[in-house]
């Protein structure tokens, strides 16, 4: 099906940005890729891509070599650096290095994902070789609009700090910092977040809060990545906030083990084309990921169901803190049981002990009510 309106923009439309959410060409897409072409990963996205004034990705991998990924992490978590001309050859001008995976082959990694993006000449933000080059936006003029892009990602050990390489950590003070500098400086002022909780359909509690920084300080829009499925979005006012793309490309049995949670909603996608305007616009071109990993259009009742579904996400944000415990609570907790039992049989009690030391207080009340609820399903 060809792409649908779900938001009418209110006044001149400035510009339009086109967002797809992570990149991950690794696994049996990268075996693929090498086979049919690096342009034919994109192809389905690209026409929607092209046809917007920005075109935008979250790259969810450093490029690297083989045997430069760090241990701990599936070997396939790199990117060859012929990734990123392919981007832009579809239409994507600017891509966030802002997320839990850019340091997997270490400060090399960084500063060769660095190179190769200025290469390509392609536009990156949100990592770099200290904290103050992570927090430097993306500087762009599109339809003589200045347009700033910041990216940031969840604070982790490899966040970056003052002489320390990493991405840009999502901390709240930093953040109104960046967007009170930034604002005045820009008539476009775009956020990239990677945030959130993996496979389920509504942003957890930190998240909301978080989204309602960056609304009233000012961002145009808010692109969240890393759950890994499309969720909902919100208008407030002169702000557009997406709390999460999805993935674009990404094959999932390249990774420890493929997850049973989500099997079928990580298959859906999109390209989601803003309309930045006094309250922006949104139009959406479903997509479904195939066996490889790579966007495939699917067909007109699939395309008719993806998009019904993202329009009820989008209404049940209305009482999301509510649905993320009725709902995803005990989704995430059969994930990381799921988890732990694939490092049980593989013997990797690193990654035991990393999974158990994870948990905080804050992830209490909702593992008790997780375990309430299985129980009572049970």
């Amino acid at each position: 099906m060809s792409g649908e309106r779900l938001l009418e923009p209110v006044g001149p439309v400035r510009l339009s940005l086109a967002a797809i959410g992570d990149v991950g060409v690794i696994g049996s897409a990268r075996a693929r890729a090498l086979r049919e072409g690096w342009d034919a990963v994109f192809a389905a996205a690209a026409p929607a891509l092209r046809a917007a004034d920005l075109g935008f990705a979250n790259l969810e991998l450093p490029v690297g070599e083989a045997g430069q990924v760090r241990p701990g992490r599936s070997p396939e978590f790199r990117h060859d650096a012929d990734v990123l001309p392919a981007l832009v050859r579809a239409g994507v001008r600017v891509v966030a290095l802002a997320n839990n995976h850019m340091m997997d082959c270490g400060p090399r990694g960084l500063e060769r994902t660095l190179s190769a993006c200025e290469s390509a000449g392609l536009a990156c933000a949100g990592a770099g070789p200290g904290l103050e080059a992570a927090r430097r936006p993306a500087e762009l003029v599109v339809r003589s609009q200045r347009v700033a892009v910041l990216a940031y990602a969840a604070p982790s050990k490899a966040s970056a700090r003052a002489g320390t390489p990493g991405p840009a950590p999502l901390e709240a003070a930093l953040v109104r910092e960046d967007l009170e500098r930034w604002r005045p400086r820009a008539d476009v002022l775009v956020v990239s977040v990677h945030w959130g909780s993996m496979y389920v359909d509504y942003p957890p509690p930190r998240v909301l809060e978080l989204a309602e920084t960056l609304e009233r300080g000012g961002a145009d829009l808010v692109l969240g990545h890393h759950p890994h499925v499309v969720q909902g979005w919100r208008r407030a006012g002169r702000c557009l906030t997406l709390f999460s793309l999805g993935d674009v490309v990404f094959d999932p049995r390249a990774g420890d083990f493929e997850a049973r949670v989500a099997a079928a909603t990580r298959r859906e996608s999109a390209v989601f084309t803003v309309r930045v305007a006094d309250e922006p616009g949104l139009d959406v071109l479903p997509l479904t990921l195939d066996p490889d990993g790579w966007p495939q259009a699917p067909d007109e009742a699939r395309g008719r169901a993806q998009v019904e579904r993202l329009k009820g996400l989008a209404a049940g944000l209305a009482d999301a803190r509510e649905r993320f415990a009725r709902e995803a609570a005990p989704r995430l907790l059969g994930y990381e049981l799921e988890s732990l039992g694939q490092y049980l049989r593989q013997g990797r009690w690193g990654r035991v002990a990393r999974l158990l030391g994870s948990v905080r207080p804050r992830h209490l009340p909702l593992l008790w009510q997780a375990l309430r609820r299985r129980g009572g399903d049970a």
